[in-house]
């Protein structure tokens, strides 16, 4: 190979140098920096995303918040109970609610749908997580129809 390269004249070894300069800059460039700059700009792109994300969040978290502080929530349990059965149309059913200490509130309905008593508790527990301590159901005659005394919590 020496003697190969003492052969050439001195245009050619320049010409052989400037092209092998140029191939190791390409493989350099096409196989290193390209590769680093592509994943640079894509990781770039996904930061930007999730920092929308986030930002959407944050403004949905203060949006709950500011709705949260919105609900007025009533003194007591026993009002909480009242204000549930008449927005729940359990107003016109034969009812009788009376307090059970402080934390705890009887409620009697003598003829009542099973299936309206299970959506109102229902809304009960998933609105103000009010919990049934005590139940007791008889079935009345007609289908659907029960006669409930419960104590909740």
């Amino acid at each position: 190979m020496k003697q190969w390269i003492e052969q050439l004249s001195s245009s050619e070894r320049k010409t052989i140098i400037w092209g092998v300069i140029i191939v190791i800059t390409a493989s350099v460039y096409f196989l290193m920096w390209e590769p680093f700059t592509a994943n640079y700009k894509q990781l770039q792109n996904i930061v930007a995303a999730q920092k929308d994300n986030l930002s959407w969040m944050q403004n949905a978290a203060a949006e709950v918040q500011s709705l949260r502080g919105r609900v007025s929530a009533p003194k007591n349990l026993l009002s909480l109970i009242d204000t549930s059965i008449r927005n729940n149309n359990l107003n016109k059913i034969d009812k009788r609610i009376e307090p059970k200490g402080k934390q705890e509130v009887l409620v009697s309905f003598s003829n009542v749908s099973f299936t309206e008593l299970v959506q109102w508790l229902s809304k009960l527990y998933n609105q103000h997580k009010v919990q049934i301590t005590a139940i007791n159901i008889e079935h009345k005659l007609a289908p659907d129809q029960v006669a409930v005394k419960l104590t909740l919590q």
